[in-house]
């Protein structure tokens, strides 16, 4: 599945965002399937950045506050006055029971039928699934002043979690468990915030994740303007055990579980470019860069973790690798200047890497220069060259080659750019 942030403005559109809106697709039958997660104040205008709002398969509504169902009234507009003439099959609506008749109390001067020529509506039940093509969703009813849904959303193995607007609840255990992404809001601010059964701020949403158990990715969202995002991100963080991300609009996240590399190890390439994305948001004024490698260092979980602590926790500032294996797997080469995000051996990128030197030229003109700046072992040459016909044996092994001295190896040296605390000065 991919998930698009239409919008995530908490409460009402911000200065960067409009309201409640997400987009979900995922290929089925020879063709792509959408759906859209609320439907809020604003988000209209940009969903048309993105697709055809007469494309859409169905859309899903938390509830019934306006800034996540108000631009039903819009998309109305759009399927039954373009010029074309009304389309000829209703659009389902899935909502919870009075979403039929507060939309057309909300769209003053109907004509006779209502919103029912354009749309057909499903009034929604807790734990009681459904499906959209290639997509089962299940809402779970949580907590908010009104009648509210969580929906998690179920592909081809990949597990989306949406809580809508809420505060910790039992209905949050179900809808979170196990999902790869887990969108959750994060309206309330903790020490500011003291009412209860509106909202999650960034520490409870982060709490019931950790409660519900196998969540991949938490991601923040219904940050209203007026919010300071990393304070919310702080909140949860202080909870959370691995990264916290807030949701920005335009973002797109790849729901499911990393993709193994050419190794079998995967690779978590989504939250690599978050981290990417991070980096370049500190720095700006970094000239553009073709699409960014993630990957990890060795050919395997094991001496991934363990030349990644070279870096973070030692001297490492230099990395050697044969230019036919980037030939084999369709890698290339780095350049002076550019950047890779450097994961460790369960896939999770750990730091961003800027290429400062490269030769390339065969394996036997290697010297004790560059051993001593690869930081591995006593750092010495002769430890370089064993440990590296090891490991290029195993490389030529895979390709189906033959190990010598006269391969050619890209060798090149780096500096560790980001994060702040792993950062070279």
């Amino acid at each position: 599945m991919r998930l698009t942030v239409v919008g995530c403005s908490g409460s009402f559109p911000g200065p960067d965002s409009p309201a409640s809106c997400y987009l979900v697709e995922a290929e089925h039958e020879g063709r792509t399937w959408r759906v859209l997660l609320d439907l809020g104040s604003g988000a209209l205008g940009p969903l048309q950045r993105l697709v055809d709002p007469t494309s859409l398969d169905a859309v899903l509504l938390s509830h019934l506050h306006p800034d996540h169902c108000a631009d039903l009234l819009g998309l109305y507009v759009v399927r039954r006055y373009r010029p074309e003439g009304p389309l000829p099959a209703k659009l389902p609506v899935h909502g919870p029971a009075p979403t039929a008749e507060r939309l057309s109390l909300m769209y003053h001067g109907l004509e006779p039928g209502g919103m029912d020529g354009e749309f057909a509506f499903s009034v929604v039940a807790d734990a009681e699934p459904f499906t959209v093509g290639p997509f089962r969703v299940t809402p779970y009813a949580v907590e908010h002043p009104v009648e509210a849904y969580g929906y998690r959303v179920e592909a081809d193995g990949a597990v989306l979690a949406f809580t809508g607007d809420t505060d910790d609840c039992p209905g949050l255990d179900p809808l979170l468990a196990g999902a790869d992404l887990a969108l959750l809001d994060s309206a309330f601010v903790d020490g500011r915030d003291d009412a209860r059964g509106i909202h999650l701020s960034g520490s409870r949403a982060a709490g019931a994740a950790v409660r519900a158990g196998g969540v991949g990715r938490l991601v923040l969202t219904h940050v209203p303007a007026w919010n300071d995002r990393e304070l919310c991100r702080a909140q949860a963080a202080s909870v959370w055990p691995g990264t916290v991300e807030v949701a920005s609009a335009g973002d797109v996240f790849e729901v499911g579980p990393p993709t193994p590399n050419a190794f079998g190890v995967p690779v978590d390439r989504a939250a690599g470019l978050r981290m990417w994305a991070d980096y370049r948001a500190a720095h700006p004024g970094l000239p553009s860069e073709d699409e960014v490698y993630v990957d990890h260092f060795g050919d395997g979980p094991r001496i991934a973790d363990e030349l990644l602590a070279y870096i973070t926790d030692g001297p490492k500032r230099a990395t050697a690798g044969l230019v036919a294996s980037y030939e084999h797997d369709g890698d290339a080469l780095p350049r002076v200047g550019s950047h890779w995000v450097a994961c460790d051996g369960s896939g999770a990128p750990r730091v961003v890497l800027r290429t400062t030197e490269l030769r390339v030229g065969p394996l036997s003109s290697v010297d004790e220069r560059f051993a001593w700046d690869e930081g591995e072992g006593d750092r010495s040459l002769a430890y370089w060259l064993t440990e590296h016909r090891r490991f290029f044996g195993r490389e030529c092994e895979r390709m189906g080659i033959g190990l010598s001295d006269d391969l050619e190896v890209c060798f090149e040296r780096f500096r560790v750019v980001w994060p702040p605390e792993h950062a070279d000065s």
